[in-house]
């Protein structure tokens, strides 16, 4: 009995720090954390802000979250279910890289790491397709608590 209980733990261990080093690609569709429980149905403690509502083909937009502090998040921004543009993250950035999503290179941004952090800010170029484009976001404040795939704001690109 010892052995299944021991075994049940390490696997609740294990699916909580799965994702410590980001969302990997097998999650952009859906947008949530395969940890061992669902998402907060409760609204977002997290503010996403938006540098500017409309831009041009090309363009780079600063995309911040805050509020209390967090462990993980995966951003997008789509055009109906498919993930566009493409977030600027260098590779040699310590807390943040980005995920290529519905055959799109670098259409999802994450975290890197689960070190606690009180905002974080991304910045996404637009494409060059014209038209409004929604932010999605999902936040984990820990492996236990998350909001998953909420919308946060439009993008217009001229």
């Amino acid at each position: 009995m010892s052995k299944l209980i021991a075994f049940t733990v390490l696997s609740l261990v294990a699916s909580a720090w799965a994702y410590s080093a980001g969302a990997p690609e097998g999650v952009c569709d859906d947008m949530t954390p395969k940890h061992p429980v669902d998402p907060q149905k409760s609204r977002m403690p997290y503010k996403i802000s938006i540098e500017k509502a409309q831009v041009k083909s090309g363009d780079e937009v600063k995309i911040g979250i805050d509020g209390k502090a967090f462990k993980g998040f995966f951003l997008q921004v789509r055009d109906g279910n498919k993930a566009v543009g493409s977030f600027q993250i260098p590779g040699d950035d310590k807390y943040l890289k980005t995920v290529n999503c519905h055959g799109t290179k670098a259409s999802g941004a994450t975290h890197k790491n689960s070190v606690e952090k009180k905002e974080m800010y991304v910045t996404w170029k637009a494409p060059a397709k014209a038209g409004k484009y929604t932010v999605y976001a999902t936040v984990a404040e820990d492996g236990g608590t998350f909001w998953a795939q909420k919308p946060s704001g439009i993008i217009t690109v001229e």
